[in-house]
Order: structure tokens, then C-alpha cells, then sequence
């Protein structure tokens, strides 16, 4: 069964790495608009409605991973995020095999 990873995140590069790394693993990628219910979420934390987003998409979909990530580790940040409803939080340059391990994606 394909995984659907819906990525919000503001950095170009970070986002076409990732959803390459994801889509070569088995995983699609969904749409921002889209009306189908992702198996994981994963939120920049550098996004300026980060946390209206995690909070947004927790009420949303209850029983969805939401996984923050931001450039640094920054702990009242983290912890706002998990505060609003975020599962899990990973360095943005781990962030890939954070989400993989949680959806059992191919290496």
C-alpha cells in the first residue's frame, strides 16, 4: 500500500530533496489542496503559520502522524508544536529518515 505524505514546508530545496527522497521510497506525495487524508504530515517549523497548521491538521485528522521539523533543535518551539498537536519533531536534515522509519518506507 503506498504511503501519502502531505509536506508543508517554505524551503524549495528541502521540499524537491525530500519529496524525491519519499517518492523513490514508495511514498506519494499530496497536494497542499488535497482532500485525502495523508498517512504522515510533516510541518516546518520555519513556516510562519507553522503552529496554526499543526493545530489545524491535528483537528483534521486525530489519528495522523504529524512530524515537525526545523533547521536547528529549539526547544519551547518543539514544544508549542507538540502543544498544538505534533507527533514527533526531527532535524530537518533527518527529517526523511524520521518519517520513513514511522511509515516503513523502503530504503
Amino acid at each position: 500500500m503506498t504511503k501519502k505524505i502531505l509536506l508543508l514546508c517554505h524551503d524549495l530545496t528541502t521540499r524537491l530533496r525530500l519529496t524525491h527522497i519519499w517518492s523513490a521510497a514508495g511514498a506519494t506525495m499530496l497536494p497542499r489542496t488535497s482532500d485525502e487524508t495523508p498517512d504522515c504530515v510533516v510541518i516546518d517549523l520555519g513556516r510562519r503559520d507553522a503552529l496554526g497548521e499543526v493545530a489545524r491538521l491535528r483537528a483534521l485528522h486525530p489519528g495522523v502522524d504529524i512530524v515537525t521539523c526545523a533547521a536547528t533543535f529549539d526547544g519551547p518551539a518543539v514544544e508549542a508544536a507538540k502543544a498544538a498537536g505534533a507527533t514527533d519533531f526531527a532535524a530537518r536534515s533527518h527529517v526523511d529518515k524520521r518519517v520513513a522509519r514511522r511509515l516503513n518506507l523502503a530504503n
